[in-house]
């Protein structure tokens, strides 16, 4: 029962997701739209629970589930570009499998199959979750909201309770679905991520490096540890990744639509962690700069305000408005700010921390694997072959790397409770994707996969 369950939920999200598709008019081939389309469910569906709360309705089976079905059929309202969507899916079905997949295939689908049955078997266990939105779930299903008893208790050692309702939301939901654990929403998120990226690095290479390179990224410890212990950060590096890559697509001349969607899915990855926010206005000098020239500075600037803005609205609801208005115990976020802002020596501080303690020290390679190496590497090679002549999408992507390194310093120097050990080294997760990404556009790679294309 609790697989069918898994399915008709997974089945409605799916509806959910081809209908965001279809209102932001995004046309992509079925090897991208599914997977994207699965990931765009997930997100939505977060929403839900967060927005009946937000209108005191009570959050029991029924609520939840009604209002999941009744968000699935509002986002398919434009039937016309429903219709459409659905209509290409079914149009252009076409696998093929190349006996030299298999061997890459099986291995990533056991790894995969791993992360499934311990997200599945295993309960909740970052201190992270339990103290904060696992509680607040099985507190909520009990008592048929967010604003619950939890909040009776002391809660000054922790903050958790207080960071936005994406992870509670989806608890829920999966709980009433019949999964005591929840955190099966993990699992959709983690397998759909690996079938886009996979489709997006065929794209450029050749299947078998496309297959290596897959295999290096999911062997990076520290991100495959938490494709089955449910925090915020996978699913935060997964929607920051897609923005940039929307951002790709518009910069290589898509409409503006995909503006709106890139601003969109940034939104969500900081509904999801809201320091996000700080790392979507990195992107401003990137918009300015692809554009100038071609746009007046009115534009420009509207350009750099639509990116920004899903993002502010969606902190400004999940985390200002939400803690302030709803919650019973208040909890500043004013107070976390760097009350010595002209004082950089904690950003330089932090820099340097990031990298001897993280990337590149003792525990660098239980954390990160050798994916950072491999990137590095594979960089320098392009950069001395190419004489720094990197293709455009290449350096969108290298400057998308370029945000998360700085950023997080940034953040660490801007909010101190962003520590190193935790935040910093969790948030991490988010510059993997982007360097993958960027290989999969490095023209080193690409020579060989031209050779490698001769043999078949």
């Amino acid at each position: 029962m609790n697989i069918v369950a898994l399915l008709l939920l997974t089945l409605l999200q799916f509806i959910s997701g081809i209908g965001v598709l279809a209102l932001f008019n995004i046309s992509l081939r079925n090897g991208l739209k599914i997977p994207l389309a699965l990931l765009l469910g997930v997100a939505v569906s977060s929403f839900v629970p967060f927005v009946l709360q937000l209108l005191y309705v009570p959050l029991t089976a029924f609520s939840v589930f009604s209002a999941l079905v009744m968000t699935a059929l509002l986002l398919n309202i434009n039937m016309a570009r429903t219709a459409e969507q659905w209509a290409a899916m079914f149009r252009n079905i076409r696998f093929t499998l190349k006996l030299y997949e298999l061997p890459f295939i099986l291995l990533i689908t056991a790894i995969v199959l791993i992360s499934v049955w311990r997200c599945y078997y295993l309960p909740p266990t970052p201190r992270d979750l339990t103290s904060g939105p696992e509680v607040l779930a099985e507190y909520a299903v009990r008592e048929h909201t967010m604003i619950n008893s939890v909040f009776n208790v002391d809660l000054d050692s922790t903050n958790n309770p207080y960071k936005p309702a994406f992870i509670t939301s989806l608890q829920i939901i999966y709980k009433y679905a019949g999964f005591p654990f929840g955190q099966l929403w993990l699992c959709v998120i983690f397998v759909s991520f690996m079938l886009l990226l996979y489709q997006l690095l065929c794209e450029n290479l050749h299947r078998l490096l496309a297959g290596v390179l897959l295999l290096c990224f999911l062997a990076i410890p520290e991100m495959y540890a938490y494709t089955f212990m449910a925090l915020f950060d996978y699913s935060n590096a997964v929607f920051f990744f897609l923005s940039v890559y929307c951002l790709t697509l518009y910069f290589g001349g898509k409409s503006r639509h995909y503006l709106y969607f890139a601003a969109w899915l940034m939104g969500i990855a900081t509904y999801i962690r809201p320091e996000t926010l700080v790392l979507a206005f990195f992107f401003i000098p990137l918009l300015v700069y692809r554009q100038w020239g071609s746009q007046s500075i009115r534009q420009l600037a509207q350009d750099a305000a639509t990116f920004v803005t899903p993002a502010l609205l969606l902190y400004a609801v999940s985390v200002v408005c939400y803690n302030s208005y709803y919650l019973p115990a208040q909890y500043e976020v004013s107070n976390l700010i760097n009350p010595h802002p002209l004082q950089l020596r904690p950003f330089f501080d932090r820099f340097a921390d990031m990298h001897t303690r993280l990337l590149f020290g003792s525990r660098g390679v239980s954390l990160y694997g050798y994916f950072m190496v491999l990137f590095v590497v594979l960089l320098l090679v392009e950069a001395v072959m190419y004489k720094l002549r990197f293709s455009f999408t290449a350096r969108v992507w290298l400057y998308a790397v370029l945000v998360v390194y700085i950023g997080l310093p940034f953040l660490g120097y801007l909010l101190p409770l962003v520590d190193l050990q935790h935040s910093t080294k969790r948030g991490l997760l988010k510059i993997f994707p982007l360097m993958l990404l960027y290989l999969a556009h490095n023209q080193a790679l690409a020579k060989i996969s031209a050779r490698l294309g001769r043999w078949g």
